[in-house]
C-alpha cells in the first residue's frame, strides 16, 4: 500500500515551471499565419458578430479540456512515434489511414503558412505577394536540407510572445477606439468559416457555437500527435493535463479580446488579410513594424516542423539523400504554388475540411479518455499495487 501511495503522490507533483513550458508549447504550435495575422480568428469568430464570443467561449472549453486529455493520455503512453497514437484512439486501420490525413493537412497548411507570409509582406511592407511567398519556402527547404529544425524550435518559444502581445493589442484597441462596437458587423458575415462546404444548408450548423467547435476540432486534430508527445514529457498526470489546459485557454482568451477589438472596425479588416497589424496601427503604429517581425517568425517556426513532419513521414521510402534533396524541392514548389490559390481562401476551404475529420476525433478523444480511460488506469494501479 505504501508503494501505491507513493505512485500516486508522484503522479500529482506539478512544477509551475513546467506548467509555463507545456502551456508555452501547445500556443506556439497552434499559432501560424493564420492565427497570427488574425485571419482565422476573422472567419471563424468575429464574422458572426457579438456572437461570435459565443464561438470563443465553446472553442475555449475544448481546447483546455482535449487538451489536457491529450497530454495526460500522451504522459501514460510514452510512445516512441507520436503518430501511432490514432491507432490508439482508433484501431489500427483507421489509425493508420488519419495518421496519413495529418500528415496531408499538415502540408497544406505549410501552404497557408506561406501564403500568410505573402499577405504579409504585401499589406503591410508594400511589397509582391510573391517575394514573401518566396522567401518563407525557401526557408523551410533550407532548414530540412541543413537540419536547422533547433533553430526553429528556438524561434518557436516567440508563441507566447505572440499571445500576450495579441492580448495586449486587443485591449489597447478597445481602450483606444472611441464609441461602441460597430453595428454594420454583418458585412463580415460572408466570410465565416461554415458559410462554405454544406454547413449553411442548417442554421444549427451555420452559427457561431458550431464554428467555435470546428475551430478547436481542426487544430486540436493536427496537434494531436505534437501534444501526446508533449504530455510524455510531463513530471505527472497532473501536470500533464493542467499545462494543456492552460495552455488551451491562453490561445483563446487571446482570440476572444481581439474579436472584440476587431468588432469596432467591420468595414476595415473586411478587406484585409491582415487583420492584426491594422489593429496594432489604430493606437500605436511604431509598435507594428514590431509586431510584424514577430509575426513572421511566428509563422516560420511553426511552418519548418510542420514541413519536417511531412518529409519526415515520406523518408521510410526515400533511399539517400540525393533523393530526400529532390522531395523536399518538389514539395516545397508544390507548397508554394499551393498558397497561390490565396491566403483567406484556403484558410476557408482547408480548415472547416478538416474540422469535419476533427469533430469526429473529438468524440473518440472523449468517448475514449473520460468514459474508458478511469477504468483502464485503475485497473493499471492495482497492478502495480
Amino acid at each position: 500500500m505504501l508503494g501505491g501511495r507513493a505512485l500516486e503522490d508522484k503522479t500529482q507533483s506539478v512544477s509551475i515551471r513546467n506548467l509555463i513550458i507545456f502551456a508555452g508549447a501547445y500556443c506556439a504550435f497552434t499559432i501560424g499565419s493564420g492565427y497570427a495575422t488574425g485571419q482565422e480568428i476573422l472567419q471563424f469568430f468575429c464574422a458572426f458578430g457579438p456572437s461570435g464570443l459565443i464561438g470563443c467561449l465553446v472553442s475555449m472549453i475544448l481546447f483546455a479540456f482535449l487538451g489536457g486529455a491529450l497530454m495526460q493520455k500522451g504522459y501514460d503512453l510514452k510512445l516512441k512515434y507520436q503518430t501511432q497514437v490514432f491507432r490508439y484512439y482508433c484501431g489500427t486501420y483507421i489509425g493508420i489511414f488519419l495518421e496519413w490525413i495529418t500528415v496531408i493537412f499538415l502540408f497544406g497548411v505549410v501552404s497557408i503558412m506561406i501564403a500568410g507570409t505573402g499577405a504579409m509582406t504585401s499589406e503591410y511592407y508594400g511589397l509582391s505577394k510573391e517575394v514573401g511567398s518566396i522567401g518563407m519556402t525557401v526557408l523551410c527547404v533550407i532548414s530540412i536540407l541543413l537540419g536547422l529544425m533547433r533553430l526553429a524550435d528556438i524561434i518557436g518559444s516567440i508563441g507566447p510572445v505572440i499571445i500576450i502581445f495579441s492580448i495586449l493589442v486587443g485591449i489597447l484597441t478597445m481602450f483606444s477606439a472611441s464609441g461602441t462596437w460597430a453595428q454594420n458587423w454583418q458585412i463580415l458575415y460572408e466570410l465565416r468559416a461554415t458559410g462554405s462546404w454544406w454547413f449553411s444548408r442548417y442554421d444549427i450548423l451555420d452559427s457561431a457555437w458550431f464554428s467555435g467547435i470546428l475551430y478547436a476540432s481542426c487544430m486540436i486534430f493536427g496537434g494531436i500527435p505534437f501534444l501526446t508527445g508533449l504530455g510524455s514529457k510531463a513530471n505527472s498526470r497532473k501536470e500533464a493535463f493542467w499545462g494543456g489546459f492552460l495552455g488551451g485557454v491562453a490561445i483563446i482568451l487571446a482570440a476572444g479580446i481581439l474579436v472584440a477589438a476587431m468588432l469596432y472596425f467591420p468595414e476595415e479588416i473586411v478587406a484585409l488579410e491582415v487583420p492584426n497589424l491594422f489593429l496594432v496601427q489604430q493606437f500605436a503604429p511604431v509598435l507594428a513594424a514590431v509586431f510584424s517581425i514577430i509575426l513572421l517568425l511566428g509563422i516560420y517556426s511553426t511552418a519548418a516542423p510542420m514541413f519536417w513532419v511531412v518529409i519526415n513521414k515520406l523518408e521510410q521510402w526515400i533511399p539517400n539523400k540525393a533523393v530526400k534533396i529532390s522531395v523536399t524541392l518538389v514539395l516545397g514548389i508544390i507548397a508554394y504554388f499551393g498558397a497561390g490559390l490565396g491566403f483567406g481562401r484556403l484558410i476557408g476551404f482547408l480548415y472547416p475540411l478538416m474540422g469535419q475529420v476533427g469533430v469526429f476525433m473529438i468524440l473518440v478523444i472523449i468517448i475514449k479518455v473520460y468514459f474508458m480511460d478511469d477504468k483502464e488506469m485503475t485497473l493499471e494501479r492495482e497492478e502495480r499495487k
